[in-house]
């Protein structure tokens, strides 16, 4: 049967997005349709128009040969596929499909791990808790075993990234658009970038007018949507044209960017030691001194011109490297404060293992680089960097000494109640190590808040909005991004439609789009050149507030920053193994909790 011939009962063309009634074996539908799918077992064409989407799964556009799972399998040693199949098989009463694909000529997809395969990618486009407990277990299985981006994976060290045969964006969106358990829009949205780039486009200039299109995009496209997942971010924004050409061509060389390295060559410390560690309480470290300090990206830095340079380390979130992740923002801030040193550090992985290891590179970072330049330093912390920098100093006590100033930026201090949107397996059943800790209160926070974590331990300024699409809730007394004071080392939480409400910085700014914020700006400058956490009242409110944009930043900057989550989604994609829940609390925390974990200490909340 061709799917040209498919029509309704009136003999009208039934097309993709049509709005039809349609009838099947089992029941009825009534929708948009998806695809228009024919059936070997000669249906009416009506029964076929709109199929239930529990019952047939669309096949992504690219796919991995038929013939190339078997082999991968058995390169791994794993010989049960068929016998596996043969029972699990009838349990979701899967029949073999004819789908149209790419060339217009039919395929059947015979083997067991493709519908499988077929089947877990289209239910993981549904709530999780709505399969059936036979299809979940065996999208488990699935994922563990037959999924391409799992096969043959082992454990990398710490947490490092897959390595890929391509050093692109696209290429790593590319590679995971032929793995059937990820969303079939990754391959539309390869295609739109590649466009995109092909397009010959100017610079953007920082006209109100511009800036002012430009935030009309951004919340078309993250207020327009409920349950959103990233990939829904990505796609819009790329195919809204909110990227210029020029910056999507950046973004797409991250991998092979310098400023993301992490074998960077630093200075040795004379005569000071921080490392197996810096005082008697620290944490003992799990990682080489060496693969610790290679992460600190140093622009330069000279003995003899460290006076009266102040070092300001950056740490990244979740699925970002540091050097793209402050590019076009806090990289910037030399501008403002010309006595900066700005730094950063590259985890390995993007930050997407184990938190509690990734807080070992903030800790070691803290110590170097205050030893280095023989003064205190200041942290800025973008999102999952707020977790890393307040573990830090929770269990590497000696780093509290040094720092002068903490500002996180978005910070999920509590984790979020929207963890899974970055996971396009599964509906988020399949993530990696560090979005499983920052679920709302996991054994990882609730480890974290414990024994008075829930405070401050240096002066800390953190900045958050209502608008955020990764951290939820961020209003109100149980904002995410809240610390208490119950240390009295002095805390400002500073939510921009409070502080800027009904005014353009306190209006539609996303997890990323606070980095470019002119309140969250102001509140840095002024944390860093005062005593003591951001303070609003020593800014001229009203001059901040109005504005959009910080005047260190323009209009290519706000862009750039709101690309960072293409770079987030292919960091996702390549990290591997994937983990079906958090890691375990890691000893030297967990003897510290002991069986006082459940008494949390609360501080005073001081949220604006």
């Amino acid at each position: 049967m061709s799917t040209e011939r498919v029509q309704d009962k009136t003999g009208e063309q039934i097309n993709d997005e049509d709005y039809v009634y349609t009838r099947y074996r089992g029941g009825t539908h009534q929708g948009r349709v998806d695809k228009v799918v024919t059936d070997e077992a000669g249906a009416h064409e009506e029964d076929v128009a709109n199929p239930p989407k529990s019952d047939h799964a669309p096949i992504p556009k690219k796919m991995y040969p038929i013939a190339s799972l078997p082999g991968k399998l058995r390169a791994c040693g794993s010989g049960w596929l068929s016998a596996t199949g043969s029972w699990l098989l009838p349990a979701y009463g899967i029949a073999d499909q004819w789908v149209r694909g790419e060339s217009s000529q039919h395929m059947r997809p015979r083997s067991f791990e493709r519908r499988l395969g077929r089947l877990c990618t289209h239910r993981a486009s549904v709530n999780v808790h709505n399969m059936r407990w036979p299809t979940l277990v065996a999208c488990f299985i699935y994922g563990a075993f037959f999924s391409p981006a799992l096969l043959c994976a082992s454990p990398l060290h710490s947490g490092s990234s897959v390595s890929n045969p391509g050093h692109d964006l696209i290429s790593v969106l590319s590679s995971a658009a032929e793995d059937p358990m990820v969303d079939g829009r990754v391959s539309d949205t390869v295609s739109e970038i590649q466009s995109r780039i092909a397009a010959d486009e100017s610079s953007q200039e920082t006209r109100g007018d511009r800036v002012q299109l430009a935030f009309q995009k951004i919340e078309a496209i993250f207020t327009n949507r409920t349950n959103s997942t990233l990939l829904d971010f990505v796609h819009d924004m790329v195919a809204s044209g909110l990227l210029p050409s020029k910056l999507l061509s950046f973004l797409n060389g991250y991998l092979d960017n310098t400023i993301n390295s992490g074998l960077n060559k630093n200075p040795g410390l004379d005569g000071e030691r921080i490392y197996p560690s810096r005082a008697a309480k620290d944490a003992p470290y799990s990682m080489p001194e060496e693969a610790l300090r290679q992460a600190i990206h140093i622009s330069s830095f000279s003995p003899s011109g460290r006076k009266g340079r102040k070092p300001v380390i950056l740490v990244p979130g979740t699925a970002a490297p540091a050097g793209t992740s402050f590019y076009f923002n806090f990289g910037k801030l030399g501008s403002a404060i010309p006595e900066a040193d700005v730094v950063w550090v590259n985890i390995p992985g993007a930050s997407l293992g184990d938190v509690q290891i990734n807080a070992e590179y903030i800790a070691y970072a803290i110590n170097y680089l205050s030893a280095l330049y023989q003064t205190k330093v200041t942290v800025i912390a973008w999102s999952q960097g707020g977790l890393n920098t307040q573990w830090a100093f929770k269990y590497w006590p000696s780093t509290r000494e040094v720092v002068e100033d903490f500002v996180a930026v978005s910070p999920d201090f509590r984790g979020t109640m929207v963890s899974t949107l970055a996971c396009p397996w599964l509906a988020g059943t399949l993530c990696t190590p560090a979005l499983w800790q920052q679920g709302w209160d996991t054994k990882f926070v609730h480890t974290l808040r414990g024994l008075g974590g829930d405070s401050a331990y240096v002066p800390t300024t953190t900045v958050y909005s209502s608008f955020d699409e990764v951290v939820q809730p961020m209003s109100g007394e149980q904002a995410s991004a809240i610390l208490q004071d119950s240390h009295g080392v002095g805390v400002s939480n500073n939510h921009l439609q409070t502080i800027c409400a009904h005014q353009p910085a306190g209006g539609i700014y996303t997890h990323e789009g606070i980095l470019y914020n002119p309140l969250a700006w102001a509140l840095t400058i002024d944390a860093l050149t005062h005593a003591g956490p951001g303070d609003p009242s020593r800014l001229d409110i009203r001059k901040v507030c109005e504005r959009s944009l910080p005047p260190q930043l323009s209009l290519d900057d706000m862009l750039g920053t709101e690309g960072l989550l293409l770079v987030s989604m292919s960091e996702v994609l390549r990290y591997t193994p994937k983990t079906f829940a958090e890691p375990d609390i890691i000893g030297y925390a967990s003897r510290a909790l002991g069986g006082e974990g459940r008494g949390i200490r609360r501080g005073r909340d001081l949220s604006m």
